[in-house]
C-alpha cells in the first residue's frame, strides 16, 4: 500500500519537474514529503574488522558478522508551511520510536494455525476441554503485541535516488530545527536531519544477532519467557517453537519454568509428528 502510493506521488513529482525526497510507512498512510530536498546525502557502511584487513574467515556468515547495514544520512532537508511543518515533524519523531507489533507481524505466522494443530497432536492424553483451553491460550498469545520494532519505512527520491526507489529503511535518528513561527507560535519552517538504516528482514531459522545458523546451543529461561519468544530469538522466527518444544519435551509452549536450560537443536532439524 505505502509502496504504491510512493510510486504514484514520485511519478507526479517527476512529471512536474521537481522530484522530492519522501518517507512513508510501508504499512500505508500519508508520507512525509520534503518541500526542499536535502542539501547533502551520506552513505555509511561500517565494518568492525577494518583494522584486520588480512583476517580470513571460513564462511560468508562469519564474514558478515562484523558488518553493519548501510546508513543514509540526510542533511538540511526542509519542511515549509503551517499545515505541513508541525505534523510532518511529529510524524518523523513517531517513526523513530519503537512500536508494539503482534507475533504475526513480526514473522510470517502461518505458525498460529500450526501451533493450534500441534497442540492437539501432542496432547493425546488430554481431555477435549484441556486441549481447547490450550488452543485458546496459544491463540490469545499470538494475537497480542509481544514484540517491539521501529516502523519499516520506504525512502524514495526520484527514479533511483541515493539507494534506489522505495528503499526499505528504519529511522534511527531525527533532528528537527524549527526556523520560523507564525504569529500564534505555530512552526511554519523546519530544517530536518535524518539517519536512515536500510532494513533487511532476518532470514527464517537464522540467528538474527550473529547472522549465523544456530547449532547445538542452550538457552537459560528467564522470568516471563516462553518457547515462542525463545524460538524467535534463537532462529529469527516464531515458527521454530515446535522444534524447541519437542527437543525439550514441552507440552505447553506458553508455560516453561524460569531457570530451566533448554536445548536449541540445529536449524535444519525437522520436528517429529506426535512427539509428547
Amino acid at each position: 500500500m505505502g509502496r504504491n502510493l510512493n510510486t504514484l506521488l514520485q511519478a507526479g513529482n517527476i512529471l512536474a519537474g521537481n522530484a522530492r525526497a519522501m518517507l512513508s510507512a510501508e504499512s500505508g498512510g500519508l508520507p512525509v514529503q520534503f518541500n526542499l530536498n536535502p542539501k547533502s546525502v551520506s552513505l555509511i557502511k561500517g565494518n568492525d574488522t577494518e583494522g584486520r584487513r588480512g583476517m580470513v574467515v571460513s564462511s560468508f556468515q562469519d564474514a558478515i558478522k562484523g558488518t553493519s547495514n548501510i546508513k543514509i544520512e540526510l542533511k538540511d532537508a526542509h519542511l515549509v508551511g503551517m499545515g505541513v511543518t508541525h505534523l510532518a515533524a511529529n510524524q518523523l519523531i513517531e517513526w523513530a520510536t519503537p512500536a508494539p507489533i503482534t507475533a504475526a507481524e513480526a514473522r510470517d505466522l502461518g505458525s498460529a494455525s500450526a501451533m493450534l494443530q500441534h497442540a492437539k497432536s501432542v496432547l493425546p492424553g488430554k481431555s477435549s476441554s484441556e486441549s481447547s483451553t490450550l488452543e485458546a491460550k496459544v491463540g490469545a498469545f499470538l494475537a497480542r503485541p509481544i514484540y517491539y520494532r521501529l516502523p519499516i519505512l520506504l525512502f524514495s527520491w526520484g527514479i533511483v535516488g541515493p539507494r534506489g526507489h522505495n528503499v526499505r529503511v528504519t529511522l534511527e535518528k531525527v533532528t528537527v530545527d524549527y526556523l520560523r513561527f507564525d504569529d500564534l507560535g505555530i512552526p511554519v519552517w523546519a530544517k530536518i536531519g535524518l539517519t536512515l538504516v536500510e532494513y533487511n528482514a532476518p532470514k527464517p531459522f537464522t540467528n538474527p544477532t550473529s547472522g549465523g545458523v544456530p547449532g547445538r546451543a542452550k538457552h537459560l529461561v528467564s522470568q516471563g519467557e516462553n518457547v515462542v519468544q525463545i524460538a524467535t530469538k534463537a532462529y529469527g522466527s516464531p515458527n521454530a517453537w515446535r522444534r524447541v518444544a519437542e527437543a525439550n519435551g514441552i507440552d505447553d509452549p506458553l508455560r516453561v519454568r524460569p531457570g530451566r536450560t533448554l536445548a536449541l537443536p540445529p536449524a535444519d532439524t525437522e520436528p517429529t509428528e506426535g512427539t509428547t
